[in-house]
């Protein structure tokens, strides 16, 4: 009945296309983050590159979380229709870079303009939700955007191997520049010009470079030889990520809330829980396509459908829980962090014991895993978060799992690399290496565990006080 109404009242005030134009944005932003999961096996063979391949995850999500945080000001200065045209045109430069790429430079530096056009394009529909939408519906566009996001970022991994079964992979970032074109026109006509009042006027530049910076050194870490260079990168990526949340701390325009590094508080085990199973389960959308090339000879159409049914899988754990009551969500999280978890952690069994049922199973259980518990996570954090910072904490979700993904593919990389995958070894060295590529994440998955239950196990302080909803 809610679900109606809510359509019914964007239809009957004309707010429903502008809506669908949002969607769209959001749409491009998450289709396109993962597209290179079974796109660069194919490409490498074109342009080279093979060590770098973590690198089209991992700066694509660094520059979609550097210029998000900067949609607000953006929004302040351009107003919101100069605003998102003016990410569209980053975002579709950065295809056309990527699509007439000859080399894996040249790529890397179309992803890291799509990412940062891309991700300005995320932000600037939470922005716009809250400029141009009724208070009372905020809640319940923001979990809608929420989903299409998560769903549309599995997706797209198939996209990219219909692309590559039909032997044009280019034509991938083709359809995500025509798309970014056609979205263009549809802003010109339906977002209004004049600028808003909305939060984030000011563009926190210290925590963002160093942020930029920590994904850098841990993904500089895996090409580097040796393995003291490694850890030393690696290290020196994870005490920028430290500063980087501390600067922001202190910054008078935060990304993250300020109990974020409060030891013990709610909204710090909830956010620790987003960041390390976010990382923890990167790992098959990198290596993924090339590790069913090598060991089972199966095409990027095939880890497509996976990637894809993982979305599925999301959508019905999702649909499954949707009904559940205040009393019994705290269990369903910890539940979905135990699913996402055993899923992680199964690839170790499922790689040696080279069976493509349990790596099949594997990346289900990730996805029914993340479906189960992220519809409660946005509101928990909210309840536990000081009146004032309720929308901050609702937005510190999206932008510390983007922060996940790009540093686990980061970290994929280092352990792949160090390992020595690569497309043609044999599947005897395949097995190996590609049973690292998981094994990294372990620790990951048991702090995300351990955080979950903290998470669920008591609310914060304030937690009565802000009970009230936020319209």
């Amino acid at each position: 009945m809610e679900r109606q109404s809510i359509w019914r009242e964007l239809a009957a005030t004309g707010h429903l296309k502008t809506f669908a134009v949002i969607c769209g944005g959001i749409w491009l932003h998450a289709a396109d983050s993962l597209v290179t999961a079974t796109l660069m096996p194919a490409a490498i063979g074109d342009i080279g590159g093979l060590t770098f391949i973590n690198w089209t995850i991992s700066l694509y999500q660094a520059g979609s979380i550097v210029t998000g945080a900067a949609a607000g000001a953006a929004t302040q200065r351009l107003g919101l229709r100069a605003a998102f045209l003016a990410a569209m045109l980053v975002y579709g430069l950065g295809c056309l870079v990527a699509a007439l790429a000859p080399t894996m430079a040249l790529m890397l530096a179309g992803r890291l303009m799509q990412g940062m056009g891309g991700g300005m394009l995320l932000s600037l529909g939470y922005v716009a939700t809250q400029a141009l939408f009724p208070r009372h519906l905020w809640t319940r566009l923001i979990a809608m955007e929420a989903v299409i996001w998560s769903v549309a970022a599995l997706c797209g991994p198939l996209l990219g191997a219909l692309f590559v079964e039909l032997g044009f992979w280019r034509g991938a970032f083709w359809m995500f520049a025509a798309q970014a074109s056609l979205l263009m026109l549809a802003v010109a006509a339906l977002i209004p010009g004049t600028a808003a009042e909305v939060p984030g006027g000011r563009w926190p530049w210290l925590p963002l470079l160093l942020l930029f910076a920590a994904t850098l050194a841990v993904a500089t870490a895996g090409e580097v030889r040796g393995t003291a260079p490694s850890l030393l990168l690696g290290g020196l990526g994870l005490g920028l990520l430290v500063l980087a949340a501390l600067a922001d701390r202190r910054s008078p325009d935060r990304m993250l809330p300020r109990n974020t590094l409060t030891p013990g508080h709610p909204v710090a085990a909830g956010l620790l829980m987003v960041l390390t199973i976010s990382a923890a389960t990167t790992g098959f959308w990198v290596y993924g396509p090339l590790i069913l090339k090598v060991l089972f000879e199966a095409p990027p159409l095939v880890a497509g459908w996976l990637l894809a049914a993982e979305s599925i899988a999301w959508s019905l754990g999702t649909l499954t829980v949707s009904r559940a009551s205040a009393a019994r969500q705290p269990g369903l999280i910890r539940l979905g962090i135990g699913l996402a978890a055993a899923g992680a952690c199964g690839f170790l069994l499922a790689i040696p014991g080279r069976s493509l049922v349990g790596v099949s199973l594997c990346v289900l259980l990730q996805g029914a895993g993340f479906g189960v518990f992220w519809p409660f996570l946005m509101g928990r954090l909210v309840t536990n978060a000081p009146r004032e910072e309720q929308a901050l904490a609702a937005s510190a979700a999206p932008n510390v799992q983007r922060i996940g993904y790009a540093l686990g593919a980061a970290a994929a990389g280092i352990s792949a690399n160090s390992a020595g995958l690569a497309e043609g070894m044999t599947a005897d060295e395949a097995v190996f290496a590609s049973t690292w590529v998981f094994a990294v994440f372990v620790p990951l998955v048991a702090v995300a565990c351990a955080a979950a239950w903290r998470f669920t196990a008591a609310e914060g302080p304030s937690a009565v006080e802000v009970r009230r909803p936020l319209g």
